[in-house]
């Protein structure tokens, strides 16, 4: 099945049912617009690969979007924002 066609939707209800070709086509989708985001508040290289890598799992584990009701999109990217704001070293800065 190819997944890169699949909507976000169906992708997430795959996630849900365990998945792990669905998190990786939500990964490959979204993962780089993550990075930029993270990296935009956290300006580490490593601190937004470590968002990035939470995010995900994140979703892994829940089994839905970080922020029910939103886009996957923008639950992932507010949720990245969330994160890399959260980590210590930023959270200094601000």
């Amino acid at each position: 099945m190819p997944y890169e066609s699949l909507s976000d939707a169906a992708l997430a209800e795959r996630i849900a049912r365990r998945d792990a070709a669905a998190l990786s086509a939500l990964y490959d989708r979204y993962a780089r617009q993550a990075y930029a985001v993270a990296l935009l508040v956290t300006h580490q290289s490593n601190a937004a690969a470590a968002v990035v890598e939470a995010l995900f799992w994140d979703l892994w584990q829940q089994g839905q979007p970080p922020i029910p009701g939103a886009s996957m999109r923008n639950s992932l990217m507010l949720s990245a924002r969330h994160l890399a704001e959260a980590l210590p070293s930023v959270a200094q800065d601000y």
